[in-house]
């Protein structure tokens, strides 16, 4: 539709699907993109993510990405660099990157260990981790109100309970506020 038409005409979305068929033209094996997704609107974004998954998948493309959009990264990436000032401060898998900000209730009790026992001893196999003496965190049962009963049922104190989702722009903004970091 636009063939007749100079790059300098085109809105800032239909740039962007020029410029990424540019650098497609060549059959390059490794494309790096610079916020390929800016000025598109969401049909267009759509389509930029479908083509660049289509062209890994297909044609086996290795692509870097570099851009700020971190949701639309999170629909992409298979392994993110995290860079502050210049350095690379993390490496990390798409899997990794899950785990880490997959949801979880956060329940302090006065006795972890008898709290262990007592998810152990329940119907629905539940997936925690001990955080500390007084902290569990519950990876996959949402029913908190029933696993509170269950505590105090069974004589464990209960001191507070709470949902935690840390999404990747929020473990992306700890990083950049000096939180873990390993590369």
């Amino acid at each position: 539709d636009f063939s007749s038409r100079l790059i300098g005409e085109l809105s800032g979305g239909q740039r962007q699907k020029v410029l990424l068929a540019r650098a497609l033209v060549s059959n390059p094996s490794l494309l790096i993109l610079d916020e390929p997704i800016n000025g598109l609107d969401p049909e267009g974004i759509r389509e930029m993510r479908e083509t660049l998954l289509k062209l890994n998948k297909e044609q086996g493309m290795t692509m870097i990405i570099s851009s700020h959009i971190l949701g639309e990264l999170n629909k992409l990436a298979t392994t993110f660099g995290i860079i502050k000032d210049g350095v690379l401060i993390q490496e990390i898998s798409k899997d990794q990157l899950d785990e880490k900000c997959k949801e979880y209730l956060s329940i302090e009790v006065d006795n972890t260990e008898k709290a262990c026992f007592v998810l152990e001893e329940m119907t629905e196999e539940i997936e925690y981790e001990v955080k500390d003496q007084t902290a569990l965190h519950i990876y996959n049962y949402t029913d908190s109100s029933k696993l509170i009963s269950e505590f105090v049922n069974e004589g464990i104190a209960v001191q507070s309970a709470t949902f935690h989702n840390q999404d990747l722009e929020e473990y992306f903004l700890s990083l950049m506020e000096g939180g873990e970091s390993h590369v």
